[in-house]
This record gives C-alpha cells, structure tokens and sequence, in this order.
C-alpha cells in the first residue's frame, strides 16, 4: 500500500485534479449569507459531474468558530461577512481518494487577523516542502513545519515563546505540553490512496521514496475558549491571563492548508495546484459568480475505459 504503482498514482492524481475544480468553484461562489451547505452542495456537484465516484470522506466547511473544529461536518451554518471558512474536501476516483484543504475569507479580502494567521501556517507548510525530497525522513519535514508555527504563535503573542510549555495535566507531578499545541492539534500529513489517510505510507519512520503519496497539512486553530479548555493550576491560570488579549484578537481564526504530493523517481511532485497564496485567492474570489461552467468532458473521458 506504501508504493504507488503508475497506475495507481494516475488515479490519484485524476482525484486530485476533480478536487482542485471544486475548490475552485467553491471560491469563485462563495460570499456572506450562504449556508455552508450551499457550498457543500456544489462542491459534491462539482465532483460528480466530472467523473468522481462520490466524496473520498465527508465534506468539510467550517466558516467562523465551525473553522477551528477538525473534522467539523455539520455544515450547517450561515456564513458571516467577517468569517473565515475551511475546505476540507476530496474527490474519490475509481476507489482512490484526494485530499486538499483551502481556507478562504468569506468577505473576499483577508483581515490583518486573518492574514497574519494565514501567512505563519502557509510558511509552515513551504517549510516543510522544501524537506520533502527523496530520502528524506517525514520527521525532518514535521519538525521543520512546528517550529515556524511555534515562531509564528509566539510572534502573535498566541504563546509565551517558541519552547513555552503549560500544565496539560495536574496534580502532583503537572505534565507539560508545548503552548503551540493549544492552536495545532493534529499531524502534518499523511498518505492517500484506497483510504483517505492510507496506512503504510507517512510516519515519523518513513523515508519518502518513489511511489509515495502524501499530504502536508499544517494549520492553527484559534478556539474562543482555549484558555478555559487548559487544565486549572496556578501556572495556567497565569498563562491565561497574558494571552487573553491575543486570543481575543485571534479567536474564531482557523486556518488549515493542506496540498497532495507524488514522488517520482524525478523527486516530490505539488499535484493540488488550487490557488493557495493570498493573492491567488482573493484573485479566484473576485467578481460575480454566473454558476458552473460547462462540464469540462476531457476530466471525465481522461482516464475512460482504465
């Protein structure tokens, strides 16, 4: 499952492309006052009516305080002018699953909030690119990507200091966890293939080598009550009170990036070219939106008859 035959990376990468259209579409509709189901829905449309099987997993759109939930699936909120909004979304293909993350500003025009956010885990993310070449250890590529997120917090005053730590558990002997956990609770990737996080494929252990399929996904989540969700002790107690003005001025903020990659005997291939700078961003956001375009019928003859 680890190696990807040729075949199978071709499928892979015709989820990818199904994945990066829907994104796509989702930016160039989405505005203030739409459900996150109505984004939902034409992402779903969008994958179906060019060849995919069904959703690799369930759609994720989280505008607001829904952005700072993983795995949030509701989808079910209306989406405020001031919100920023996660999609997390992916295509399946003849069985083979694609996974690629945006986050947008709902107002077309990211904040300097939303910015500053969004700039430390795109930075976090480029880190962790430019280790992913053949041979290198996933762990090289993961510690590359917390330090520029936990550089990044501490900047926004989110954490006391790159290395700060606070009382994940109390009582006799309190057990410490670095601060930038609060904002950053998952992994950096995984593999993707039959399953939408394959086995075999992306642990501290790996080494990347041709065939792999992977993710990288950094992200900060700035929950409204992450100060109140820290265990109660002097020391947090303390902790909460010097980043509450940051949080506050954070808070709602989640932001997610996350892109598909291929390696080849040629080295690691960006196979999810959705707009993901700012620029490119606001860029697909802008103008009036006139419905799907024409079912573009060279995705789903691409690969007919495999």
């Amino acid at each position: 499952r680890g190696k990807k035959s040729d075949i199978e990376q071709r499928y892979i990468r015709q989820a990818v492309d199904i994945t990066v259209l829907a994104q796509r579409e989702a930016m160039a509709a989405l505005e203030p006052g739409m459900n996150e189901f109505e984004i939902q829905a034409l992402i779903e449309y969008t994958f179906r009516r060019n060849g995919a099987d069904r959703p690799s997993f369930s759609t994720i759109v989280g505008s607001g305080p829904n952005s700072t939930t993983l795995h949030y699936s509701a989808d079910d909120r209306f989406i405020g002018p001031n919100d920023v909004v996660v999609m997390d979304i992916g295509a399946s293909y003849k069985g083979y699953a694609a996974d690629v993350t945006r986050t947008v500003p709902a107002s077309g025009t990211f904040s300097p909030q939303q910015r500053a956010v969004y700039e430390i885990v795109r930075a976090a993310q480029a880190a962790a690119e430019r280790q992913a070449k053949l041979n290198a250890s996933s762990q090289l590529m993961d510690d590359s990507s917390r330090a520029v997120l936990a550089a990044g917090l501490a900047k926004l005053g989110l954490i006391e200091s790159p290395t700060a730590t606070y009382d994940c558990e109390v009582g006799e002997s309190p057990r410490q966890c670095p601060q930038y956990r609060m904002y950053y609770m998952h992994g950096l990737g995984h593999g993707i293939g039959l399953e939408v996080h394959d086995p075999e494929q992306y642990y501290f252990t790996h080494t990347i080598a041709p065939g792999s399929a992977f993710t990288i996904e950094p992200g900060i989540y700035v929950r409204e009550h992450v100060l109140e969700e820290m265990p109660d002790s002097p020391r947090n107690r303390e902790i909460a009170a010097k980043l509450r003005g940051a949080v506050n001025t954070y808070r709602n903020i989640g932001v997610r990036i996350e892109d598909d990659y291929i390696a080849t005997d040629k080295g690691v291939e960006w196979i999810s070219r959705a707009p993901r700078e700012i620029e490119e961003i606001e860029a697909a956001m802008r103008g009036s939106y006139a419905g799907p375009p024409k079912r573009d019928r060279s995705l789903v003859e691409k690969y007919k008859g495999e």
